[in-house]
């Protein structure tokens, strides 16, 4: 048994390692991506507020942004209530396309700071279609989910394997062999962070399964190409905002969904504030027709257990909740699927090396073994 599970072991990991390695390391980076953008473009992300300023009113921001974004309708919003310093996120549908861009916004002053450029032009964008998707569409986001269940997996097989992990698991055998040495860092590594992949594994998966399954089923249908504003002029976010704290008291939207087709409705996708640490930002949401006529609320607390639990996946999976520690604490864990892929080929690699071959085995003397006595065969294996 213990030998066909470590023969399972090793396959899986030798399969996934290579994916295992692109998500570990492009999540890493991703826990630190808006320092990453201030990096390369801070002239597009970050913001200086003026002394005393306050963040300008929603509705003189979307003017703000309508009149600047000429040949663009404003789609989506983030507005960086928690972060001081850094600009709004805008996401944008230039008219005759169906093409979503992003840009950004200074919230103290009105002022766009980025021209619409495809997500995949930022590092936040790029890195994430590399994460989520492989660059491959629905079908990358299904072998992403597959690698995480893949990583489940290992996980688990790895704790049986190393169930007397107690015995010597941070133990490094220095001075020994390579394949001693990469044995030693691969179980050490592993069993100390087998709760975080497992974590891991499991959100991501969860994440990309649901979403592929629920295109399959319901079908994905090509969005309509934007001929102009569908909202009225007169629309009053502030408004919005107000009616949406009479359903759910103390709401925050921390995501503006504005109409993109035809047909379409508004929706605040947030929390109600300050939320708990295991809580996601976008959770709980009201939803107003095209006009800003309300129509309906859904408010997570009253949701179910498991709805919770999956709202509680963003934090866990991305390390929000806990300021810089939990953030270099998941940066430092996203690195260990790579280590344990790059030392498990090394292990694999180096016992192929030494397995004796057929004509070593030929070429050895065969040597006569006397028979022993029952006695004595009895009291050696004592």
């Amino acid at each position: 048994m213990r030998k066909r599970l470590w023969q399972l072991h090793s396959w899986l990991g030798l399969f996934a390692g290579l994916g295992l390695l692109v998500l570990g390391l492009s999540g890493s980076l991703l826990v630190f991506h808006e320092e990453l953008e201030a990096l390369v473009h801070p002239e597009y992300v970050r913001v200086e507020a003026p002394e005393g300023a306050t963040r300008l009113p929603l509705d003189r921001l979307l003017r703000d942004a309508e009149s600047q974004l000429s040949g663009y309708e404003v789609a989506g919003w983030i507005p960086a209530y928690d972060e001081p310093d850094h600009a709004d996120v805008l996401y944008v549908i230039g008219h005759g396309t169906n093409e979503w861009l992003v840009s950004t916004q200074n919230p103290y002053t009105g002022e766009v700071l980025a021209t619409p450029r495809k997500g995949t032009q930022t590092i936040t964008g790029w890195l994430l279609e590399l994460h989520y998707a492989f660059f491959g569409d629905h079908i990358g986001m299904l072998a992403v989910g597959l690698f995480g269940l893949l990583l489940c997996l290992l996980g688990v097989s790895g704790i049986w394997l190393y169930r007397e992990f107690w015995k010597g698991v941070f133990t490094l055998r220095w001075g020994r062999s390579a394949r001693i040495f990469f044995s030693d860092l691969h179980k050490t590594v592993g069993i100390s962070s087998v709760a975080f992949n497992i974590l891991l594994g499991f959100t991501g998966a969860y994440w990309n399964v649901t979403h592929v399954a629920g295109h399959l089923i319901y079908g994905d249908p090509e969005q309509k190409l934007m001929t102009g504003r569908l909202y009225p002029e007169s629309l009053s976010l502030a408004a919005l905002s107000a009616t949406a704290s009479e359903h759910i008291p103390g709401f925050r939207a921390n995501y503006i969904s504005l109409p993109w087709e035809p047909g379409q409705g508004i929706t605040l996708w947030g929390a109600v504030e300050p939320r708990g640490a295991l809580r996601g930002p976008y959770g709980s949401t009201v939803g107003f027709d095209a006009t800003g006529a309300y129509q309906s609320h859904d408010d997570l607390r009253a949701a179910g257990a498991w709805r919770q639990i999956v709202d509680a996946f963003v934090p866990l999976h991305y390390g929000t909740f806990g300021g810089f520690p939990i953030k270099l604490l998941w940066c430092i864990g996203g690195l260990t699927p790579g280590i344990l892929a790059v030392s498990g080929f090394l292990i694999w690699r180096s016992r192929r090396k030494n397995r004796p071959t057929s004509t070593d085995t030929a070429s050895k003397p065969v040597r006569l073994v006397q028979r022993q006595p029952a006695e004595a065969v009895t009291a050696d294996s004592r």
